[in-house]
C-alpha cells in the first residue's frame, strides 16, 4: 500500500486549495478559452491600474458561424464574493460591450470563430484597483456561458516574494516555503493590518491558494510575513505534450493520425511518479500554447490552428478500492474537477479519458479526488518534492476602516529557482 506524509499545515492547505469561488464552465460548443497576458506572454491574471498594460481573453465557438456574445465586468472582494459597490463606482464606459475581434477558421477540418476581448479598452475601463470577473453571455441571454477571474492592482506597496526549501528533519522534503515583504514610502502599514489580507497563490491557478490575515512582524513602512507555516506542497514538473505539427508524432505521444476529417493525437501512457526520485525537465508550469506548425512553417494559431481528440492514460493508478478518482487538470480546463477532466479505467487497467483540444503545446497533470472527503490532492499521481521549478504570486489587500471594497495595492512574484 502507497503511504504519503504530511505535516499539518499541507492538511490545513490541501482543504483550501482548489478555492471556493466557482468559476462558470463553458458549453461543448466553447472551446480553448484563454487569457493572455502580453506583458508576461502567458497567461498571469494581473495588470496594472492606469497603465498601458492589456489582458486580451479568447476563445472559439465551434458551433460554426459568427454569433453575437457580449461581456461585462463585474468587481468582487479579495475573496471572491460579491462587492456592494455600484458600477458606476468602478467603471469607466459602457456596462456591457460586444466581442468586436473574431475571425472565422481558415484551412482546418473543425470550423470555428475566434474571438478576442481586450481589457481594458476605449469602451471600458476600471477605476479601482481590485479584483474583477469577466462574464461572457451570448446576446439576449443573461446566463453567462463562461467567466473568467483577473485583478487590478495600485502600486502603492512593493510585494517582494522569496522562496526557498522548507527544512524540517520531522517532515518529509515535499514543501516550498514563502517568505514575502510589503514596503511603501507612501503609505504607513502600521496603520493597515487590521484591513489587510495577503493573498498567495502558485502558478497563476486562483484555485491553489490561500490567505495570510496577519503579518509576523511589522514597522511603519514594512510588513513581514515569515512564519514558518507559509508552505505550499512543492508539486512536481508538469506533464506535457505537443501536437502543434498534427502530422507527426512528438516525443510524449505515440501516434497522431486523421480519421473522417477528425485529427486525434494518442498521447504515451503516463505513469505515477510518487515513489520516484524528483524528475528535472523544464515546464510552463500549468499553462498552454495554441501553436500551428506544419512543414516548419508556423500560421495563424488563433484562426488556422485545428483541433483533435487528444487520448489521455494512467497506467499503474492505484484508486485505494474506489476511495480516489483521478482527473487530469492544467490551464486549458481552468483545473476545474469535473466529468469532462475524469478518469475511467478500461478493459486493459489504463484509466482513460479524451477531450477535444485545440492544436498546441499542453502542460498537463493529474489529481485524484477523495469520494469520502470531497478533497483534492494535486501530489498522489506524482508526488512533491521542494526542488520543483514553480512561479509564484503575491497580492496585498487593503480595506480601509469604513469602506466598502478592498483595494489591491501591491503585486508580487517569487520563483523557486531563483
Amino acid at each position: 500500500m502507497k503511504m504519503k506524509f504530511y505535516s499539518i499545515i499541507l492538511c490545513l492547505l490541501t482543504s483550501i486549495l482548489f478555492g471556493q469561488f466557482q468559476d462558470v464552465i463553458p458549453p461543448k460548443n466553447i472551446k480553448t478559452v484563454q487569457v493572455f497576458n502580453p506583458q508576461t506572454n502567458d497567461n498571469t491574471p494581473v495588470v496594472k491600474l492606469g497603465s498601458s498594460e492589456r489582458l486580451i481573453f479568447l476563445f472559439d465557438d465551434i458551433s460554426a458561424g459568427y454569433k453575437r456574445y457580449q461581456y461585462s465586468i463585474e468587481h468582487r472582494n479579495a475573496d471572491w464574493s460579491e462587492s456592494n459597490i455600484f458600477q458606476t463606482e468602478f467603471l469607466n464606459g459602457v456596462n456591457a460591450d460586444y466581442a468586436r475581434t473574431y475571425k472565422n477558421s481558415f484551412n482546418t477540418y473543425q470550423k470555428y470563430t475566434n474571438y478576442q476581448i481586450q481589457f481594458p479598452n476605449d469602451q471600458m475601463n476600471v477605476k479601482l484597483p481590485g479584483n474583477y470577473v469577466l462574464k461572457v453571455y451570448l446576446e439576449n441571454d443573461s446566463n453567462p456561458i463562461f467567466t473568467k477571474r483577473f485583478a487590478v492592482y495600485q502600486p502603492i506597496a512593493d510585494v517582494g516574494v522569496m522562496v526557498s526549501r522548507y527544512n524540517n528533519p520531522t517532515v518529509k522534503e515535499l514543501n516550498q516555503r514563502l517568505q514575502v515583504q510589503v514596503s511603501s514610502g507612501t503609505q504607513n502599514l502600521t496603520e493597515v493590518p487590521d484591513g489587510a489580507r495577503l493573498f498567495l497563490m502558485k502558478n497563476n491557478n486562483w484555485n491553489e491558494g490561500y490567505f495570510i490575515n496577519r503579518p509576523s512582524f511589522s514597522r511603519p513602512n514594512q510588513l513581514t510575513y515569515n512564519d514558518t507555516n507559509i508552505l505550499f506542497d512543492g508539486g512536481a514538473e508538469y506533464n506535457w505534450f505537443d501536437n502543434k505539427n498534427l502530422e507527426v508524432p512528438s516525443l510524449t505521444t505515440e501516434k497522431t493520425f486523421r480519421k473522417d476529417s477528425v485529427y486525434h493525437t494518442v498521447l504515451r501512457a503516463d505513469i505515477p511518479k510518487y515513489n520516484l526520485p524528483y524528475d528535472d525537465y523544464p515546464d510552463i508550469n500549468g499553462n498552454f500554447y495554441i501553436r500551428n506548425n506544419r512543414y516548419g512553417n508556423e500560421y495563424a494559431a488563433n484562426s488556422e490552428a485545428d483541433y483533435s481528440w487528444v487520448y489521455f492514460a494512467l497506467d499503474a493508478f492505484e484508486d485505494q478500492n474506489g476511495l480516489y478518482v483521478p482527473y487530469v487538470v492544467g490551464a486549458f480546463n481552468n483545473w476545474e474537477i469535473d466529468e469532462n477532466s475524469k478518469l475511467e479505467k478500461d478493459d486493459a487497467g489504463f484509466w482513460v479519458t479524451e477531450l477535444f483540444l485545440k492544436q498546441g503545446y499542453y502542460n498537463y497533470q493529474y489529481v485524484v479526488k477523495n469520494t469520502k472527503t470531497g478533497k483534492i490532492d494535486p501530489s498522489y499521481v506524482s508526488g512533491s518534492f521542494w526542488q520543483t521549478e514553480n512561479q509564484y504570486q503575491a497580492l496585498f489587500y487593503y480595506r480601509p476602516w469604513g469602506q466598502r471594497y478592498d483595494v489591491l495595492m501591491g503585486y508580487g512574484t517569487g520563483n523557486s529557482r531563483r
